[in-house]
């Protein structure tokens, strides 16, 4: 993972007072426990002072949202789980990955990012059972990294083309050791908050498109400034739309123990609802108060009763209630 020290930036160099690797992995901790929106905000009040005219970064930079980032490829990203999906070992996580290509001075005018999506089963690592706060701590290092079952660039992200082209150029002075420190600011805030809006354009897609089964979906990097790796849905915050794809097996009753590496979850069983209460039972067999007030109380159903038990029961139960309406 590529940080700040390959850039060239002094270890002077703060954000509203908080030097660069505190204040990333603040940004990135953000983003781990589902709070982009918030992240993202707190990028923007940055820009405030390194955006517009004698400053390092364009005024569109304040201005742009996740709104205006366009992701393309879902369809066929859909098509291809259905293609991996096999009987009880369906595809449980997809991972986008943001790249660049290595940084020359020469091509910083060229540099754009292309887009890697991974796609995991449950052998790679629990996705379909692990909460936001297992993969808070999984993404620190990632027990998946290495055990895709395939990758391609169906997925793509397109509308910050011309904010990384800016973003390479300052890299590119930093590389060298020419970066004014206003100018390394806006190369920490300004990645990361390109690197947030990909996290909540992905984020935003997968909610509005849907996806065959709830599924986690990561958003990562191929290691380049600003390197944040965190999940963008944890596998029950998507919306499932039901491609009729293989879906994962039901869970058996009882507790289950899902191993996540670092600890075990234990997931409560599902009770069974008490069927009995919902229907009277055939004549002779003795009516039970908990059925009786399961029972819609009309004069039909009295009648209906009457047929099958003895009316001075009925009438011990029922004739008061009638009267009292």
């Amino acid at each position: 993972m590529e940080h700040m020290e390959n850039a060239q930036i002094s270890g002077t160099v703060t954000i509203d007072g908080v030097p660069e690797n505190q204040f990333r992995r603040a940004i990135e901790a953000m983003l781990r426990e589902g709070r982009a929106d918030e992240a993202a905000r707190r990028l923007k009040d940055e820009l405030v002072f390194l955006c517009g005219e004698g400053l390092p970064l364009p005024a569109r930079f304040r201005f742009i949202s996740a709104q205006d980032v366009s992701v393309t490829g879902w369809p066929r990203m859909l098509e291809r789980i259905a293609e991996l999906d096999r009987p009880g070992d369906p595809i449980t996580a997809l991972s986008l990955d943001i790249c660049l290509a290595p940084l020359a001075a020469a091509d910083a005018e060229n540099r754009r990012p292309f887009y890697e999506t991974s796609y995991y089963t449950d052998r790679a690592w629990p996705f379909s059972r692990a909460s936001r706060a297992d993969l808070v701590l999984a993404c620190g290092s990632p027990a998946w990294q290495g055990s895709a079952e395939d990758n391609d660039d169906r997925l793509q992200l397109s509308g910050l083309e011309d904010l990384h082209i800016v973003i390479a150029a300052i890299e590119a002075l930093c590389l060298r050791g020419m970066a004014t420190i206003e100018e390394q600011r806006a190369f920490i805030v300004g990645a990361s908050y390109l690197a947030v809006l990909s996290h909540q354009a992905i984020r935003d897609t997968a909610m509005a498109e849907g996806l065959p089964r709830p599924m986690a979906v990561i958003v990562g990097s191929d290691g380049t400034y600003p390197a944040f790796e965190a999940a963008a849905l944890a596998a029950g915050e998507g919306r499932a739309h039901g491609t009729g794809a293989e879906e994962t097996s039901a869970p058996p009753h009882g507790p289950t123990h899902t191993s996540l590496g670092h600890h075990e979850v234990t997931e409560p069983s599902t009770p069974t609802p008490p069927t009995e209460a919902w229907h009277l039972p055939p004549p002779g067999i003795h009516v039970t108060g908990t059925q009786l007030r399961h029972r819609l109380v009309t004069r039909e159903s009295i009648a209906e009763l009457e047929a099958e038990t003895s009316p001075s029961l009925l009438n011990r139960v029922f004739g008061g209630l009638l009267r009292k309406k």
